[in-house]
């Protein structure tokens, strides 16, 4: 079973992400909803693939990227971002710094998906 962790302030949304995540079977799912000890959690549950949030109170998800990046524990996890953010700019800023996917709040949760075992996939063929 891949772990998933998502780091989103927004504990409504991460909740309904990681319920219907658990619900496929494929996945187990946890959440942060506080960027401040990022790297602390990653470390814990040592996910898979993380879906990252760019608007976080604190930190932001560009900032929790270069964290991530530059630990060496960390930076091979694949992170996908799911933001409300879909300016050009934020897109290239976040692919600059290694996301594999970028996903544009509200979507559809099929979409989620396929990105996420896509990028698992990508991952694995490593």
């Amino acid at each position: 079973m891949k772990r998933i962790l998502i780091i989103d302030d927004e504990e409504d949304f991460a909740r309904f992400i990681k319920k219907n995540l658990e619900e496929t079977g494929e996945f187990k799912a946890e959440m942060l909803n506080d960027a401040k000890d990022v790297l602390k959690g990653v470390k814990l549950f040592m996910p898979d693939l993380i879906l990252l949030d760019l608007v976080m109170p604190d930190i932001g998800g560009l900032e929790v990227c270069e964290i991530l990046n530059n630990d060496k524990d960390t930076q091979e996890i694949p992170i996908i971002i799911v933001s409300a953010l879909g300016g050009y700019t934020d897109i290239k800023r976040a692919y600059k710094l290694g996301v594999i996917g970028y996903l544009t709040k509200p979507f559809d949760f099929s979409h989620l998906l396929d990105e996420i075992r896509k990028a698992l996939s990508r991952k694995e063929g490593k």
